[in-house]
């Protein structure tokens, strides 16, 4: 997905700008952005992305809402779910102002994640209303996070809790609700080590979650499952974790300060490399660096 289109063609849907999108953080497999909005008519509409939206906690309105030839008329309430599938004629108002995180993702991705870990079954979904679905509220919250911090761990982060909830959207929000993922085992050795090699040699750069499905020669779903089981870990803790381990070996020598340390493991600001150190070592990289 191409998130300048995508923010455009928001943009042409709903009348105010999001606070926050996700276009600058380069994910692959989502766009986000979320919406204080005031009350608004959105014209009907038809695109070609399914979307996943989300009332925050505090936030709640009248609104009607057409889906096809479906009609809702009710009051929204905090932390609602509503998924609108590709393809679906939509129009909607609400009355007073909404906060709402808004998901987009590409069908073509579930299609592929469907051959390789379904047989080839096929998934149709259909729109949802009124779901209260605390998985689906913990992700968006922990993505939207995520970019309020500026992506502190890089995109692999984001990338693989979006993959994560497309996971679970295919077993909750399909026509049959299908739970049979397959289990594929671990990766093979020399996948893994491969992988491994790749990551330790590329710590500084931002690496994502589609790049180390490429080294392994598979898809970024297929990686994602497979490297968790080998490692007992997700791709983006094992590279905070490796990250970590660099900045200890840095902090060893007096002629790096703590800013190029940081750009050295790949985060982006001395704060982010002071937040992950902490929590893994259990002291500041200044105190680590006096010892």
């Amino acid at each position: 997905m191409q998130p300048h289109l995508l923010e455009d063609l928001s943009h042409q849907i709903i009348p105010n700008p999001p606070i926050l999108t996700s276009k600058a953080s380069g994910w692959q497999n989502v766009f986000l952005a979320y919406y204080q909005h005031p009350g608004a008519e959105i014209n009907q509409h038809n695109i070609p992305f399914h979307i996943l939206e989300v009332i925050d906690s505090n936030s709640s309105s009248d609104h009607e809402r057409r889906l096809d030839n479906q009609f809702l008329s009710y009051k929204l309430r905090g932390n609602e779910t509503f998924f609108c599938p590709a393809h679906t004629q939509h129009w909607t108002s609400w009355r007073e102002q909404l906060n709402f995180t808004v998901l987009v993702f590409d069908p073509k991705l579930f299609a592929k994640l469907a051959s390789e870990t379904l047989d080839n079954q096929q998934i149709e979904f259909l729109p949802q209303w009124q779901i209260f679905d605390p998985i689906v509220q913990t992700l968006t919250s922990v993505l939207k996070a995520d970019l309020e911090a500026g992506c502190p761990a890089g995109r692999l982060y984001g990338e693989s809790f979006a993959a994560a909830l497309m996971i679970h959207l295919i077993k909750q929000f399909t026509v049959s609700k299908l739970n049979s993922f397959h289990n594929y085992g671990t990766l093979p050795k020399h996948k893994l080590k491969i992988v491994l090699d790749y990551i330790q040699a590329n710590l500084a750069e931002d690496i994502s979650l589609d790049n180390l499905a490429e080294v392994a020669g598979i898809s970024q779903f297929h990686f994602a499952r497979l490297f968790k089981k080998s490692m007992h870990l997700p791709p983006h803790q094992y590279i905070i974790r490796q990250r970590i381990e660099l900045a200890k070996q840095l902090l060893q020598k007096p002629e790096y300060n703590i800013t190029e340390i940081a750009l050295e493991c790949g985060f982006a600001h001395p704060t982010h490399l002071s937040r992950h150190f902490r929590r893994l070592v259990g002291m500041s990289p200044s105190e680590f660096r006096k010892l």
